[in-house]
C-alpha cells in the first residue's frame, strides 16, 4: 500500500503543522520585510509583502527561503536560484518559497533548490506558480538521518516529516502550477495536492526522476510517510501502524483527504518511483473524500523503473504503475471514486499503466459513483496496460487502446522471486472481479485480456482464463503467482 504523510493521527497532524505555523511567526517578528519594484538584494527568511524582482542568487539558507505574507504579491527569481542548506537544518521542515495563507500571489521565472519542499503554498487561493525549476528538494532527515527515526518523534509536537516535495499545496484551492520543470525532489512528490485542496490546476509541467529513497544515508528507513526498513517495534511506533515504502516518489500525488476537482493535464511525467499520477483514496464519514478529479492528456512513461528492486528482494516497487487510484491506509480508508482518467498515454511503466486497487469498495463506492478510464494509451508496461483490482466497482473503462503489455521477459525476470508479481502473466485489459463485477467494459483496442468481459464490444484474445490446473470457462483469470487482494 502507498505510503503518505497521513500515518499519523489526525490530530497530530494538525499539532504538527501548528508548529510549523508558530516557528514561521516567531522568524517574521526578526526579518526585516523585503520588497521593491526593481531588482533586490534579499536574505534567507526574508518576509515578502510586495512585488520583489530578484537580482542576485539567494542562500545556501540554513532555514526557511523567503515567505510571502501579502496577497496579490509577485515573486520574480528573474533567472535566479534560491538554494537551502539541508545539512544546517534541525527540528520542523524548512520551504524554499511558502505562500502563507495568501491569496492572488504569482511565483515565476528560477530555480529553488536544497529545501524540504521547494515552493509550498499553505492555505489561501488562487496562486500561481509558474515557470520554476524546483529541483533536489529532499527533506533534511533522508540527507543528514537526524529527526528519522520513531524514538526522534515526541509525539503531538515532532518534528514530523511534512514536506518531501518539489512544489506542494497544502489545504488551499483554485490555484495553478504551470509550465514547471521539476525533478529530483522527494522522498514524497515532484508536485503535490495535501489535505482539502480543490479545483487546482497542474498543467504543462515536466515531472522527472523523483524517485529519492526513503533512507537515511546509512541505509534506515526514515519517519517520512512511515519509516520504511528493518523490523516492526512490539508494540509499533505511536506514528506508525506499520513500516511503510522505500520508495514513495510519485510525479503528481492528489493526496488529500478532500482533494477534488483537481484537473492534471499536459503533463510530461517520467522515471519517477511509485507513480506517475497517484490519487490515493480516502474515503471517510465525514465525507472528505478525493474524487471527482481530471487526469488528461499526460505523458506517462517509466514509472519504477530505476527503483523496483533497490532492496534486493522484490519488495519495492510492484505498484509503480503511470497512473493509480490507489488506496491508502486503514479499512475505512478507500480508492477515490468520480475520477476521469482520460486521452492519456501511460506506456513502459514497471507495473500497469493504469491501476485501480484496493479493499472492496475498491474504485467506488457501490450504487454512487465509479472511476471512467476512457480514450488511453497503454502499450508495453511490464504487467496489465489496465488492471481493475478485486473489490473495484463501477468503474467504465472505454475506447482505450495497447499492445504488448506483461510481454517484457526480461523485465518480469528481474523481479525477485519474492515479489507478489514474479511470473505474472500480464495482459493489455485486465479485470480481475468475477464477470468483471460491476464494472463497463466497452470499445477498447486490446490484443489481450484476463476475461471475455474485458473485450466486451471491443478486441482482445483471452489469456489464462480458467481456474488453477488451466481448465478453461470459468470465467475466472488464472495468473501465475497471482498476488493476493490484487
Amino acid at each position: 500500500m502507498t505510503s503518505t504523510r497521513s500515518v499519523r493521527s489526525t490530530a497530530a497532524r494538525t499539532a504538527g503543522r501548528v508548529a510549523v505555523v508558530a516557528a514561521l511567526a516567531i522568524m517574521a517578528t526578526s526579518t526585516v520585510l523585503i520588497g521593491s519594484a526593481g531588482g533586490e538584494v534579499i536574505a534567507c527568511g526574508a518576509v515578502i509583502t510586495r512585488d520583489t524582482t530578484l537580482s542576485a542568487d539567494v542562500g545556501p539558507c540554513p532555514g526557511e527561503g523567503v515567505v510571502i505574507a501579502a496577497d496579490g504579491v509577485t515573486l520574480d527569481l528573474n533567472g535566479h536560484t534560491l538554494r537551502g542548506n539541508p545539512e544546517a537544518r534541525r527540528g520542523v521542515d524548512k520551504v524554499g518559497i511558502r505562500l502563507q495563507g495568501v491569496t492572488g500571489v504569482t511565483v515565476r521565472g528560477g530555480t529553488v533548490a536544497g529545501f524540504d519542499a521547494g515552493v509550498a503554498i499553505m492555505g489561501g487561493a488562487s496562486n500561481t506558480v509558474r515557470g520554476v525549476t524546483a529541483r533536489d528538494n529532499v527533506n533534511y532527515r533522508i540527507v543528514t538521518g537526524r529527526n528519522s527515526q520513531p524514538e526522534d518523534i515526541v509525539p503531538d509536537v515532532g518534528p514530523y516529516c511534512d514536506f518531501g516535495d518539489g512544489i506542494t499545496v497544502f489545504d488551499s484551492h483554485d490555484n495553478v502550477l504551470e509550465g514547471n520543470n521539476v525533478f529530483g525532489n522527494g522522498p514524497f512528490s515532484g508536485l503535490s495536492l495535501v489535505f482539502d485542496s480543490d479545483d487546482n490546476v497542474v498543467v504543462d509541467n515536466e515531472v522527472h526522476d523523483n524517485d529519492v529513497l526513503n533512507e537515511t544515508p546509512d541505509g534506515q528507513g526514515t519517519v517520512c510517510g512511515s519509516t520504511a526498513n528493518g523490523p516492526v517495534p512490539d508494540p509499533p511506533p505511536f506514528c506508525c501502524d506499520a513500516f511503510g515504502r522505500h520508495s514513495q516518489g510519485v510525479g503528481v500525488r492528489l493526496e488529500g483527504p478532500g482533494a477534488e476537482r483537481n484537473r492534471v493535464q499536459g503533463n510530461d511525467i517520467g522515471r519517477n518511483g511509485l507513480a506517475g499520477v497517484l490519487i490515493s483514496g480516502y474515503h471517510l464519514e465525514f465525507g472528505a473524500n478525493n474524487g471527482f478529479n481530471l487526469v488528461r492528456a499526460n505523458r506517462i512513461h517509466q514509472t519504477g523503473l530505476r527503483v523496483h528492486d533497490s532492496l534486493g528482494d522484490g519488495t519495492e516497487a510492484y505498484r509503480s504503475s503511470g497512473i493509480q487510484l490507489h488506496h491508502s491506509g486503514p479499512e475505512f480508508i478507500h480508492v477515490s471514486y468520480g475520477n476521469l482518467i482520460e486521452g492519456n498515454d501511460s506506456s513502459r511503466n514497471f507495473a500497469a499503466g493504469i491501476e485501480v486497487t484496493g479493499p472492496t469498495p475498491g474504485s467506488g463506492v457501490m450504487g454512487v459513483h465509479g472511476n471512467t478510464i476512457r480514450d488511453n494509451v497503454v502499450d508495453g508496461n511490464a504487467l496489465d496496460g489496465i488492471h481493475l483490482a478485486e473489490g473495484t466497482v463501477k468503474t467504465v473503462v472505454s475506447g482505450n487502446r495497447g499492445v504488448g503489455n506483461g510481454r517484457d521477459d526480461q523485465r518480469v525476470e528481474e523481479i525477485s522471486d519474492g515479489d507478489i508479481y514474479a511470473n505474472w502473466d500480464g495482459v493489455d485489459g485486465g479485470d480481475y472481479n468475477p464477470s468483471c463485477g460491476s464494472n463497463q467494459w466497452s470499445r477498447n483496442r486490446f490484443g489481450s485480456v484476463n476475461q471475455r468481459c474485458a473485450a466486451a464490444e471491443g478486441t482482445g484474445e483471452v489469456e489464462g482464463v480458467g481456474p488453477p490446473g488451466g481448465a478453461r470457462g470459468s470465467g475466472m483469470p488464472f495468473l501465475r503467482g497471482r498476488p493476493d487482494g490484487v
